[in-house]
């Protein structure tokens, strides 16, 4: 007994390590995000960057790959770190996280804000880039680029297919009829560009600039997006009261000060929380939550909308109480979900069994629910759609691995 009155008390460092680890597992699966992100942007839509004169949208690029590849590197010895207990390593890693993330947020904010400047550049210049580059001499890059325009965005010109009358290439090539490129044509042929018919040409609402502009601002979302991902991270309590920690010793009070120096060491208000803003939510094993959070209005609000939206849920251990608050008049929306929690074998052991103010098997069975569990202190998770609970502390780790591959997922 007393062997089990230990491992109880050292729950709080158990959760804190694998909080460390889901921070470290996530900023490395968003670092390799945000590096695909920016080498598809280079390899693939290249073309494009040729139409505008400024450089703003490939240096963010570029950016974004050196910050992915070293999230990815920091993201590896933040696990090394963590799982091996290395002090100096996570000296390492800490320095290399507060400067990547410094990185990231000013790209994703600067790809937001340099939005409107790309805009009225690609207004003012496609026009005349079109008109004056396009199968010109030295201009090869210009010509791809407007080809591949016409065909996969389905305009043609700037602003429509008149644009084409004043550009130096037609005009030079008018003996042949030509009224429109090649590539402006819905079935591409040689001097298929002669008819301006619609039936021929493609008659883009807008023109190319507008299909232009929605794909730019689509990519500078996607960076600005996966740029800002970390800074979403968010822990939450009661009232924003600070978290306590059990357990802590000498051998463990470096976990805590690795935790102190993250950006969401200090918990917001659970009151003020906006779940629409979340992907993915995760209630750790914490002994209050039966009192705290089982009849939270606020944890009430925000499970009400994760479970609307199908949005990943994990709550582990004492954590599976707080799933309590999700109820409708007497209906729980949780009705007819499968998961697991605290067995009463578990329980029993807790010095304020004889107040618990609820028992998760007792509720969940009652509340349509299914509950499932198993001996004490074994590893047991149940995932049922996009919710996935453990039963106790020991189960954090494969709970919060099925929660990241169902955020990741979705």
């Amino acid at each position: 007994m007393e062997t089990r009155r230990e491992n109880s008390n050292k729950c709080g460092i158990i959760c804190l390590k694998y909080m460390l680890l889901m921070f470290n597992i996530l900023f490395w699966v968003a670092g390799g995000a945000v590096l695909a992100v920016g080498v598809w942007t280079l390899v693939e839509k290249r073309d494009y960057i040729s139409l505008l004169n400024s450089n703003f949208y490939t240096a963010s690029a570029y950016v974004l790959i050196v910050a992915g590849a070293v999230v990815v590197v920091t993201g590896i010895i933040g696990c090394c770190a963590t799982l091996g207990e290395m002090k100096r390593l996570l000296i390492v890693y800490l320095v290399l996280l507060l400067c990547v993330f410094l990185l990231e947020v000013i790209a994703g904010v600067l790809a937001y804000m340099k939005y409107q400047e790309l805009d009225e550049e690609l207004r003012q210049n496609l026009k005349v880039t079109m008109q004056h580059k396009y199968q010109q001499a030295g201009e090869d890059s210009v010509t791809q680029a407007v080809d591949k325009l016409h065909q996969e965005f389905q305009c043609c010109g700037s602003n429509s297919s008149s644009d084409w009358k004043d550009s130096i290439w037609i005009r030079a090539a008018a003996r042949d009829g030509q009224l429109v490129p090649d590539s402006c044509c819905k079935t591409p042929s040689s001097l298929c560009g002669i008819s301006e018919h619609p039936s021929n040409v493609y008659k883009a609402e807008g023109g190319c600039v507008m299909k232009l502009e929605e794909f730019i601002l689509s990519q500078l979302s996607i960076l600005g997006a996966l740029g800002m991902v970390i800074a979403l991270l968010q822990t939450a309590t009661p009232g924003g009261k600070p978290m306590d920690f059990v357990g802590v010793d000498d051998s463990t009070s470096r976990w805590l000060q690795d935790f102190n120096m993250k950006p969401y060491a200090t918990p917001a208000k659970l009151e003020s929380i906006d779940g629409a803003r979340y992907q993915s939510l995760l209630i750790p094993d914490c002994p209050g939550a039966p009192v705290d959070l089982a009849h939270s209005g606020s944890l009430h609000r925000i499970l009400s909308h994760f479970i609307s939206q199908e949005k990943a849920v994990c709550a582990v251990g004492q954590g599976v109480s707080a799933l309590c608050s999700a109820t409708e008049g007497n209906r729980w929306l949780l009705d007819g979900y499968s998961l697991t929690g605290p067995s009463v074998f578990e329980l029993v052991r807790r010095p304020d069994f004889a107040n618990l103010p609820l028992i998760v098997e007792d509720f969940v069975k009652d509340s349509g629910g299914s509950y499932t569990a198993s001996q004490e202190d074994a590893v047991h998770v149940v995932a049922d759609r996009h919710l996935i609970t453990g039963q106790n502390v020991q189960s954090t780790w494969l709970a919060v691995n099925n929660l990241i591959l169902l955020a990741s997922a979705k």
